[in-house]
């Protein structure tokens, strides 16, 4: 999984296959197709490392709160930005190993406790997941296009189709560009209100 993770910091998601990775790890494709069937067999160990990465031992499932659970979303973005492309990694990978099993076990468990009961805890947890996968494929495509140097000159061109916006709302390009740690939490707890007690 190292050497998967360091091939796509270097050349991007998009690069990267089974017969790409052999070469990189100097094996040859069928040793790597005895551990992975397909490409996403391979999307779904690297996601799984992605979440190993985050350290739930301070989270007390016994004593669940609202903020546990965006501790877990705060340290499942942080996971995913620490690697190039963290969050399409992740998005649609369904993994079903240990790090991804004990995030979602972890988050399930405390909206147990805390969801009102019209509530499913597994949904809100899986709607959480998904708007963390979500911010930070958003946030990881603005971060590379502010490293290319186009952020700039896209915001500079006005939007087309002459839509008028609503007074006071915010628009994708302040969402990313101002303080993305607020409004990253803002949207969590966006989905928690009236969802939790």
């Amino acid at each position: 999984m190292a050497i998967a993770h360091d091939y796509v910091d270097e050349h991007g998601l998009d690069a990267l296959t089974v017969r790409r990775l052999a070469v990189a790890a100097d094996v040859t494709p069928g040793a790597l197709y005895k551990h992975f069937k397909d490409q996403r067999d391979l999307r779904r160990a690297m996601a799984d490392a992605v979440y190993a990465t985050i350290d739930l031992s301070d989270i007390d499932t016994a004593k669940p709160s609202v903020e546990q659970v965006i501790a877990c979303c705060l340290r499942m973005r942080t996971a995913m930005l620490s690697f190039r492309d963290g969050g399409r990694i992740v998005a649609g990978s369904y993994s079903p190993f240990a790090a991804t099993a004990a995030l979602g076990a972890t988050l399930r468990t405390l909206l147990q406790a805390i969801a009102l009961p019209s509530f499913d805890a597994g949904n809100l947890a899986y709607v959480l997941r998904n708007y963390t996968v979500g911010f930070v494929i958003e946030e990881q495509a603005y971060l590379a296009l502010v490293e290319a140097g186009e952020w700039d000159d896209l915001v500079q061109t006005p939007p087309g189709g002459g839509v008028d916006e609503p007074a006071g709302a915010s628009d994708a390009i302040t969402i990313l560009s101002d303080d993305r740690n607020r409004r990253f939490r803002s949207g969590i707890e966006a989905i928690l209100a009236g969802t939790v007690t």
